[in-house]
């Protein structure tokens, strides 16, 4: 998906320092915004 895309253009772009260890965590998208939601909202 774009996520991954976005991934491999950032490591291909040197943006992480070489033999960095990166997290990519995808938490699903945009379907998994209601799973979430309590997380946006104030108070």
């Amino acid at each position: 998906g774009k996520s991954m895309h976005g991934m491999i253009d950032m490591v291909r772009n040197g943006e992480f320092p070489e033999g960095s260890k990166v997290l990519y965590a995808h938490l699903g998208g945009v379907p998994a915004l209601n799973a979430y939601s309590f997380l946006f909202k104030d108070g």
